[in-house]
């Protein structure tokens, strides 16, 4: 096992509805509203919820942003769009959880049909060479193979959906891991099911021999 510490975070989502709805029966002006009173204590203004409509049919969107860019929101016909990235410790962990569980529980949404989630880490390990060992497990130096990371789809206790999830040498740390995972949902996400994705990508992470000690703080 190689234990490893996250450095930096991002999380990506999108929700997929049922049915594209219409510009005349999104109700943009109840979703602003509603935006503002869940995310205004994370510093969002009025003025920065924009509302978009090239026609009155389809092509629209509603938009704001958070963290100096870092999190940002989209809310169109087809689909909710959420980036929340450059999470740096488990406070910000908590607050990506956060925002994300507010989406679902504030907002007026249509029915979802499938939800899509991306997570990215960029991680370290005590050294250098722990790294090495790592990545050479599975080298082949004849073919000029020098380093090898990992594609695995993954079924956890914790999680109904398979997960997939990539390890590849960091170009951000020397000691270092670059991991993704994606999964998917077929509904709404939930605080709960928050909860038990994130322990799903832990245990993930320990069936291709990658441990998170818990914080010394």
């Amino acid at each position: 096992m190689a234990a490893i510490t996250t450095r930096i975070l991002g999380v990506s989502i999108e929700s997929f509805f049922k049915a594209p709805i219409l510009y005349k029966d999104a109700h943009c002006d109840n979703i602003a509203q509603k935006c503002f009173e869940a995310f205004s204590s994370y510093g969002l203004q009025p003025e920065k919820i924009a509302v978009r409509t090239a026609d009155p049919a389809f092509n629209y969107d509603l938009s704001f942003v958070l963290f100096n860019g870092n999190g940002t929101f989209k809310f169109s016909s087809e689909k909710i769009e959420l980036s929340l990235q450059n999470a740096t410790s488990d406070k910000d962990l908590e607050v990506v959880a956060d925002c994300i569980a507010k989406v679902y529980e504030h907002l007026p949404l249509p029915e979802v049909s499938n939800t899509v989630i991306s997570g990215n880490s960029q991680t370290t390990a005590a050294s250098v060479d722990e790294i090495q060992k790592y990545l050479v497990r599975h080298a082949d130096p004849s073919k000029g193979v020098v380093h090898a990371g990992a594609i695995a789809y993954i079924i956890c206790d914790s999680w109904p959906q398979e997960i997939r999830m990539t390890v590849d040498r960091s170009f951000v740390y020397k000691e270092g891991l670059f991991l993704t995972w994606t999964t998917n949902f077929p509904g709404k996400l939930s605080r709960d099911l928050l909860k038990s994705l994130q322990k799903a990508c832990e245990e993930a992470a320990s069936k291709l021999d990658l441990t998170f000690p818990p914080d010394p703080k």
